[in-house]
């Protein structure tokens, strides 16, 4: 590859390796979500007449939705970046066959 633009893998790698660790701190926050639920009677009567337990439920649905799409989105962020290093590794040796092939041939 030309020294003018250089991909360095190793640096793709490392930040794949950063970001899923990230989404498996996100992941850990939406199992403390699903454990974090109240059932029926935790409110008494007065938390059942006023639906609080069912409102602050939907609350916990909705936050942890939210942080499952995020966490989503992370391991799909990282997948894409082990893609190109995979991708740009290939094209390096694809290249130093090529020129040692055509080394070769001047030789």
């Amino acid at each position: 590859m030309s020294e003018e633009y250089r991909v360095h893998r190793q640096s793709l790698q490392d930040a794949s390796k950063y970001i899923l660790d990230a989404a498996q701190e996100w992941q850990q926050i939406t199992a403390t979500l699903a454990n974090a639920k109240l059932s029926e009677n935790d409110l008494g009567v007065i938390g059942k007449k006023a639906n609080i337990v069912a409102r602050y439920n939907g609350g916990v649905d909705a936050v942890w939705r939210s942080i499952n799409d995020g966490m989503n989105n992370i391991i799909l962020m990282q997948l894409a970046l082990d893609a190109v290093a995979a991708c740009y590794g290939l094209a390096e040796e694809d290249a130093r066959k090529t020129i040692d092939s055509l080394r070769k041939v001047i030789e």
